[in-house]
């Protein structure tokens, strides 16, 4: 698997899967292949405060919500043994003893598509991921960041995240910002971790009318006509069973 790099205004890198040939052209011999039945991991990972408490604030659980829903709707392909999702903290993505022990351990062989939902510092962190695992021979078929935070210094002090800003891998990128007309308390936090202001990269890349706490409303508003994110998502997992 390559990629390609494209350069997005001040500097910015992120970089798209393309497919290359692993055979020689010249050798025309028949090859075995193993048959590995499709297997589609999604991995949902919320931010701070949500699967465990954050400086004695928490768990809210804000992305639970929007992986049960999800769950629901592929319950057909989880029945079938085609499916398989996890909720992850912010902190059990980041680092290789936490990839491998978290996230590794649900990919049965690496040409599975994985997809990775990241709200606030899950959205930075899981952005992070999709390199990492990339380059590792994974192949990460879909990110969907949902109002993601980590800019700040101080967060970063505080916080088990990275410090530089993520460079993406993946075949598709959805970004979506919360924007609310009327703001509550979680988007005075967003903007203390400060938000990471996506200029280029994503296919989609759209901001909400909702709270930066509300990760089910948005991975579910509509984004691209009646379309959201979450229907994005299902669709480019039906694409890798044809005929169901």
């Amino acid at each position: 698997m390559a990629a390609e790099t494209v350069t997005c205004a001040k500097g910015n890198n992120y970089r798209l899967h393309k497919e290359h040939a692993l055979t020689d052209k010249k050798d025309v011999s028949d090859k075995p292949v193993p048959v590995e039945s499709t297997k589609a991991i999604v991995l949902f990972v919320g931010g701070a405060g949500d699967k465990e408490s954050y400086y004695f604030s928490g768990p809210y659980k804000n992305i639970r919500e929007a992986w049960v829903t999800f769950d629901d709707r592929t319950r057909k392909l989880q029945e079938q043994g085609r499916y398989k999702s996890d909720w992850l903290g912010y902190n059990e993505v980041r680092g290789k003893q936490d990839i491998q022990r978290h996230v590794l351990s649900l990919i049965p062989y690496k040409s599975c598509p994985v997809y990775i939902v990241g709200h606030s510092l899950g959205g930075w962190n899981g952005a992070h991921l999709t390199k990492i695992m990339s380059e590792w021979g994974y192949r990460v078929q879909m990110l969907i960041t949902l109002d993601p935070v980590g800019e700040g210094a101080l967060v970063w002090l505080g916080s088990d995240i990275y410090r530089e800003r993520p460079e993406p891998i993946t075949n598709d990128w959805i970004n979506i910002k919360a924007a609310p007309t009327q703001r509550d308390p979680s988007d005075g936090v967003a903007d203390f971790g400060e938000k990471w202001l996506v200029s280029c990269g994503p296919s989609v890349n759209v901001s909400v009318d909702t709270n930066h706490a509300n990760a089910f409303g948005l991975f579910n508003a509509p984004i691209a006509g009646r379309k959201s994110a979450s229907d994005f998502l299902f669709e480019s997992i039906m694409k890798e069973f044809p005929g169901e």
